[in-house]
């Protein structure tokens, strides 16, 4: 490793994409793709799971399980101190239709992905949970209408 980021050779880098093509593969399926044994695998994603690297995660499709509206909203903070944006964080951290956070540097303090059933049910959020939090100055939401392309990563 150097500056915290891991060094990845030829076979890391092939194992990785394979799973972002295909994250259903089993390992059987995956050392005949990488050209290695099952042992000599095991070891490899062992350690790209122990290092953080490849994440335990599932991807769903909102619409397919009833979560018909899908929303970025800009949060603006009345004052961006790390007490205040942790308490923020905290806050809608805790809450299943907040899918993303993201604290960003430009015209707004935060921006979060939010998949909820439709817009009654995003009123409800943005009224009931969000009032809670007397430190927000403003909220901007932009509703999605597709997502074309979705893409969890690359490798430089």
């Amino acid at each position: 490793m150097n500056d915290g980021v891991a060094t990845l050779d030829r076979i890391d880098r092939r194992i990785i994409a394979c799973l972002m093509e295909d994250a259903s593969l089993n390992n059987a399926e995956l050392a005949e793709r990488v050209g290695l044994t099952a042992a000599p695998l095991s070891r490899r994603l062992a350690r790209l799971y122990a290092s953080g690297i490849i994440r335990q995660t599932i991807v769903i499709d909102p619409l397919k399980v009833g979560l018909g509206l899908q929303a970025f909203v800009e949060i603006t903070l009345d004052r961006t101190t790390p007490q205040v944006g942790e308490r923020f964080i905290e806050h809608v951290g805790k809450l299943a239709e907040v899918v993303e956070i993201h604290a960003v540097a430009g015209d707004f303090d935060f921006l979060l992905k939010i998949s909820v059933r439709d817009m009654a049910d995003y009123k409800r959020l943005i009224w009931q949970e969000f009032d809670r939090l007397a430190e927000i100055k403003t909220i901007r939401s932009t509703m999605v209408f597709d997502s074309p392309k979705t893409s969890y990563g690359y490798l430089p």
